[in-house]
């Protein structure tokens, strides 16, 4: 049975999100970017303009 991929943890998100985008992300967008890595539901992310949604978009890349 092939292992789960682990999660990183809010801080662990928080800071290198920081490190490389030199952005500090929201609790939503953090939350959003968990749900995003663990890969067992879809994610709809709904956000006013200009409140990063683009950002979220992006931050799995990192892991």
């Amino acid at each position: 049975m092939p292992e789960e991929p682990s999660v990183p943890s809010l801080t662990d998100i928080r800071t290198r999100v920081r490190e490389k985008f030199g952005q500090r992300p929201c609790l939503w967008q953090l939350q959003a970017v968990q749900a995003i890595l663990r890969r067992d539901k879809d994610v709809v992310c709904i956000a006013g303009t200009g409140s990063g949604k683009t950002l979220t978009f992006w931050m799995p890349l990192l892991f």
